[in-house]
């Protein structure tokens, strides 16, 4: 029981994490139906960004997460107006083609500025354990669960009961009949494209100290957003969830039964499974109230 009660509380810590890391192509493909392949990116650039501010001014990772939002929003608004929109009013394909270019282009540039070696952070508040209904759990996973819990209770929050958010719902269920009652379609499409971008690269940041990273993982955590979405859904805060505490727990049980070298290799096998069996993989995700 012991080492069940451990697979289940590090599992559900790590699956909000990969809740705050899957919810940005949550709402781009629920709401916008982009699917964005600078996802990854994004959560390596909240990586990036977390390592380069602490080893400079000892800046914790929770805090850089906070000052990377706006930079990363404003990123993903241009990369919106700029390129996005454009692309998608030829073609659903055109846009994903412009986002995949887009993604290819800034990997090279990040190998190239930052180069290609694994790093890793260890931040003060790691390397001890924390006791949780009698099982220890590592701090890190704690602290990281709880800043990203924190994060999903603002987002969904501010979807429900703000005007900002009953916008992007009425957008996310028929943006004609929302453009008749009233609610500027491109602005606030660009807004929910830069609220994406600008969790991703939270979630980067707050990620930062459980795995090591380089430019070559930015496609594990592109990859963890598909399953996020296939698993939960698209759209919103709950479906997110739903999706990422799956695949915390599965990646937890996997370790705990598998060898490390091969958890991968089945996450990524489940990935092309819920693919096929869906039918028509992410297009054909179940959509979910925001």
């Amino acid at each position: 029981m012991t080492i069940v009660a451990q697979v289940v509380a590090t599992g559900v810590l790590l699956g909000l994490i990969y809740t705050l890391a899957g919810l940005g192509m949550s709402l781009s493909l629920g709401v916008l139906g982009v699917l964005n392949l600078t996802h990854g990116m994004a959560v390596l650039g909240g990586s990036i960004a977390a390592y380069e501010l602490y080893h400079r001014w000892q800046l914790s990772p929770i805090v850089t997460a906070v000052v990377v939002m706006p930079v990363f929003g404003i990123v993903g608004w241009l990369l919106y107006k700029v390129i996005v929109q454009r692309a998608q009013a030829i073609s659903p394909e055109a846009g994903l083609l412009a986002l995949f270019g887009v993604m290819v282009m800034a990997q090279a540039a990040t190998a190239q500025f930052w180069s290609g070696d694994i790093r890793s952070l260890v931040a003060d508040y790691s390397n001890a354990r924390v006791a949780i209904g009698g099982v220890a759990v590592p701090s890190d996973y704690v602290v990281t669960a709880a800043s990203a819990l924190l994060l999903l209770a603002v987002v969904y929050l501010g979807l429900r009961f703000s005007m900002p958010g009953r916008a992007v719902r009425a957008l996310a269920q028929h943006p004609d009949a929302a453009r008749i009652l009233g609610v500027h379609v491109t602005r606030y499409s660009a807004l929910v494209f830069a609220l994406s971008m600008s969790l991703a690269a939270a979630a980067g940041s707050l990620l930062s100290t459980l795995f090591p990273f380089s430019v070559a993982t930015q496609i594990i955590w592109l990859t963890y957003a598909f399953i996020v979405v296939l698993v939960g859904g698209t759209g919103g805060v709950l479906a997110a969830l739903a999706g990422g505490l799956t695949l915390g727990i599965g990646q937890a049980a996997f370790n705990q039964l598998l060898p490390l070298t091969w958890v991968s290799v089945v996450v990524y096998g489940l990935l092309l499974a819920a693919m096929v069996a869906r039918g028509g993989g992410l297009a054909a995700g179940k959509e979910r109230a925001l």
